[in-house]
């Protein structure tokens, strides 16, 4: 495993690390079933324990992960060594008596969240907190002053944001309360503002999303997923984009190597990429981490192999140009 500092911070992050979303156990949010898989609480604890075996040290979660079920077995996982791992979780998101959503990152209700978050991890102190909706203004402005004292206490080491609006970036950024940003990418994605204000600023980079919604996986390379009718994931406004144009995703086949599969090529393509420090998954098994560990050890991809992927983008030129095409116009 490699290595890197996140952003401007002295923390040191695994190149993979744990997105701790499907740790949490099942979840009802707003009458919609969440995709948190059946796993029982000593499962979590051992997968996690052994991830870092892997070299894996970075695992994020949020307040409203299972509800706080999620930060509360990562607890049970880092107890004794707590020192070994870096640690993020997200406030503004809660879920309700009722199993509703529950927006407020409120300066009140930011306090009560550090304090159960720190609970329940069963800590002293996150190595890294952040807001897990977009900052109010007239809110925000004491919410960056109350996190700043909290730095100062030792409770916290860096802060930030988990968004895809570059807004929010610039909003926090011009409160000084922006080390680190938590956002989506991959290799299909279309160009993202957020990269460059990245890079320009040297803020630490938490990537997510690195296999598009499972676009990006073995399974899914020939045939949309399918989700219940009472999937949350059917709640999300990309879901129709998410089943459209599928096809063209069976074309990353022309890339793989024996040594280079569907999720290593993913992985490899944002390790390329400046702004990336950490990639996060939710990997359900021992095995799906094993995984990903391995894209760490390949080379970067060719600048040719670069040109190739950036081509894939645009759904347009799979229906103009044949396969034979596509291949020869990047070579």
């Amino acid at each position: 495993m490699k290595y890197r500092k996140l952003g401007k911070t002295e923390l040191l992050v695994s190149e993979i690390g744990i997105d701790a979303w499907q740790l949490g156990g099942p979840l009802m949010l707003d009458g919609n079933a969440g995709r948190h898989p059946e796993i029982d609480s000593d499962s979590c604890v051992k997968l996690i324990q052994q991830c870092s075996d892997l070299g894996i040290n970075f695992v994020d979660t949020a307040e409203q992960y299972g509800s706080g079920e999620s930060e509360r077995r990562i607890g049970k996982a880092l107890k004794g060594r707590r020192e070994r791992w870096i640690v993020s979780t997200k406030f503004g998101s809660q879920v309700g008596p009722h199993g509703e959503r529950v927006r407020d990152a409120s300066p009140k209700q930011v306090q009560v969240s550090l304090e159960g978050s720190l609970q329940r991890l069963q800590t002293d102190y996150l190595d890294v907190y952040v807001w897990d909706i977009s900052p109010t203004p007239g809110e925000a402005e004491e919410v960056a002053k109350y996190l700043a004292a909290a730095k100062q206490k030792g409770q916290v080491r860096a802060v930030g944001i988990a968004t895809a609006n570059l807004a929010d970036l610039e909003f926090l950024h011009s409160l000084g309360c922006l080390d680190v940003v938590q956002f989506p990418h991959s290799m299909i994605g279309p160009s993202n503002p957020i990269v460059d204000f990245v890079a320009k600023r040297d803020i630490g980079g938490v990537v997510c999303g690195a296999f598009a919604d499972v676009r990006l996986t073995g399974d899914s390379l020939h045939k949309p997923p399918q989700f219940g009718a009472q999937d949350i994931q059917n709640t999300q406004p990309d879901v129709q984009g998410l089943t459209a144009d599928f096809a063209r995703y069976a074309l990353f086949e022309e890339m793989l190597l024996p040594w280079r599969g569907i999720i290593q090529l993913a992985l490899r393509w944002l390790l390329d990429e400046p702004t990336t420090d950490v990639i996060i998954i939710g990997g359900k098994s021992l095995e799906e981490y094993r995984q990903a560990v391995c894209a760490t050890e390949l080379p970067p991809l060719t600048q040719s192999e670069r040109a190739r992927i950036k081509q894939f983008e645009n759904p347009e030129t799979y229906r103009e140009k044949p396969l034979s095409r596509l291949i020869t116009d990047n070579f």
